[in-house]
């Protein structure tokens, strides 16, 4: 297994939230399109993902509450693979456990009765593979958050 903190291939977020009052209740949505990410790294000749590798695929900032996580296919793999998504430096298939990336697109995966997840600190969003040699398809990692440590500001008035 390797660890891997790179973003050959995909846009990692920055751990931050927006500062306006109206938006502390957000969706942070991550693209993994697993031929870019498998491009990408061929072209700047780092090691291609395979079974057991981790990818830490975005930051959730501090004071971040995450309601739940799921994981929507949008292209299938074509032959057997999946993935979990869940916490760096804890549980790594805290949100999404196994989900199939040959299952029928717009397939969605994650627990239903999963517990919120605060953070206390900035955290890293991991993808664990657990098949070898995906590179084919596209899902749609999807975390449902909410600001905790947000300055209120003004409330508009009723």
């Amino acid at each position: 297994m390797v660890a891997y903190t790179d973003s050959l291939g995909f846009y990692k977020n920055s751990a931050g939230f927006t500062a306006n009052y109206t938006d502390r209740v957000s969706v942070i949505e991550i693209e993994l399109d697993f031929a870019k990410i498998a491009a990408a790294r061929t072209a700047a000749g780092a090691t291609a993902l395979t079974s057991t590798d981790t990818l830490v695929i975005g930051v959730l900032p501090k004071g971040a509450f995450v309601l739940s996580g799921v994981a929507t296919l949008e292209k299938a793999e074509g032959a057997a693979g999946n993935i979990d998504v869940g916490i760096g430096g804890g549980t790594v298939d805290f949100w999404v456990d196994g989900f199939d990336l040959n299952a029928a697109v717009g397939t969605s995966g994650g627990y239903a009765d999963a517990t919120a997840y605060y953070c206390a600190v900035n955290t890293n969003i991991l993808m664990t593979i657990n098949s070898a040699s995906i590179d084919v398809a596209r899902v749609k990692v999807s975390l449902a958050v909410v600001n905790m440590g947000a300055d209120l500001g003004t409330i508009p008035s009723a």
